[in-house]
């Protein structure tokens, strides 16, 4: 087994042998007596763990350590402050920076061997945790991607067969249950479909492709369904356009028609009686112009504690077994993701007076000026 590796950052060459001395047998050793040094190092071979000086000329082992957990490369690597400063304050400042712990000097060759040898194995076991759920992430992620593939492959001709024999199907019961076949079947590809798009966001290559469009025919376009399946349902529907909208946007309107139909489809979903309403207007955050969408609900609302936990994988807001909405719960999952892809965020709210708010913000960004001849193109119902 290859041994592990340990640096030694210290302006003493005394303190460094005597480490050295302690260390050596056992840990495969590297040295610096400055902290510029020890950073050029660090960063061309990164060590297991640290034993870092604080009292040191030019860059000191604070400035040091903050340095390296300020780096994502770098941030994970264990550091040992080896000091003859004892103070509270010092020792509050040195942990708070992200250090795991002291040794005190005079260095004690007993308690350097045992500390550095359980920080090791510390780490050699955190190490192992996260090669562990990286390989079964990725055992998940190409699972999930070949069981979606082979479910759809025998749903199409399902789906299809049932429409033709219902086409020509004149037995009222027969109708009945051919159409009770036919909405499991469609309720079913709705989900192999979630788990195909959780697999493709997942991957490589999901990069948005923006291109303008105009904004209203869009939204026309997202609200239909959600508003025939309201009306279906005898609930109110209302479409709100703040005035200072763009005429035109530039956004990837695939993306952005699947989140905003996923979180219309859902207010629906959950909402028994009263109203669904989507509101559109321009926003400045931090001084950058977004594009704020605002779906609420007086539905059945979500648990506080939920607000956050409603977009992880596999989670609805109630996880009994007998909850009243059936699915995987993956929709919000998508919304977030994608959204995140577009350089926006996600976030629900509980709505005043009942029921639930999501709230979608993306980049307001307006179509480059066009070469003669261009033309900004219409709705193209993405994602339907």
């Amino acid at each position: 087994m290859k041994r592990q590796t340990v640096m030694i950052v210290d302006d003493t060459p005394a303190n460094i042998e005597i480490l050295s001395e302690t260390l050596g047998e056992e840990y495969e050793l590297f040295f610096a007596t400055s902290g510029a040094d020890a950073l050029e190092l660090i960063r061309a071979d990164k060590p297991d763990l640290i034993l870092l000086d604080i009292m040191m000329p030019g860059m000191d082992g604070f400035e040091l350590c903050s340095i390296l957990k300020g780096d994502p490369a770098t941030r994970d690597i264990p550091i040992i402050f080896v000091t003859a400063m004892i103070g509270e304050e010092e020792e509050i400042k040195g942990l708070e920076l992200g250090a795991i712990d002291y040794l005190t000097k005079p260095i004690s060759p007993h308690i350097v061997r045992a500390r550095v040898k359980n920080h090791l194995e510390l780490k050699r076991y955190r190490d192992l945790l996260e090669t562990l759920a990286s390989a079964a992430d990725r055992a998940k992620k190409e699972f999930l991607r070949s069981v979606s593939h082979e479910l759809r492959t025998p749903l199409t001709p399902i789906i299809g067969m049932t429409d033709l024999v219902l086409d020509s199907e004149e037995d009222d019961n027969k109708r009945k249950y051919l159409g009770m076949v036919q909405k499991s079947a469609l309720r079913l590809l709705g989900i192999v479909e979630d788990l195909i798009e959780t697999s493709r966001l997942e991957g490589e290559g999901s990069a948005p492709e923006y291109r303008p469009f105009l904004l209203k025919a869009f939204l026309d376009t997202v609200s239909m369904e959600a508003r025939s399946q309201a009306e279906g349902k005898g609930l109110d529907f209302q479409v709100t356009l703040d005035p200072a909208l763009p005429e035109a946007v530039s956004s990837d309107q695939g993306m952005l028609h699947k989140v905003l139909s996923m979180l219309l489809g859902n207010a629906v979903k959950f909402t028994p009686a009263g109203k669904v309403s989507l509101e559109v207007r321009p926003q400045e955050v931090a001084g950058e112009l977004m594009l704020q969408f605002s779906v609420a609900d007086t539905g059945i609302g979500i648990d506080p504690a939920d607000l956050e936990r409603v977009f992880s994988d596999f989670t609805q807001s109630d996880g009994s077994i007998t909850r009243s909405f059936p699915g995987l719960g993956l929709g919000l999952t998508l919304a977030r993701r994608m959204t995140e892809l577009m350089n926006g965020s996600i976030w629900a709210d509980t709505a005043p007076g009942g029921g639930s708010m999501f709230q979608v913000q993306i980049p307001l960004l307006l179509p480059e000026p066009a070469s003669p001849g261009a033309a900004v193109v219409e709705a193209d119902g993405a994602g339907q």
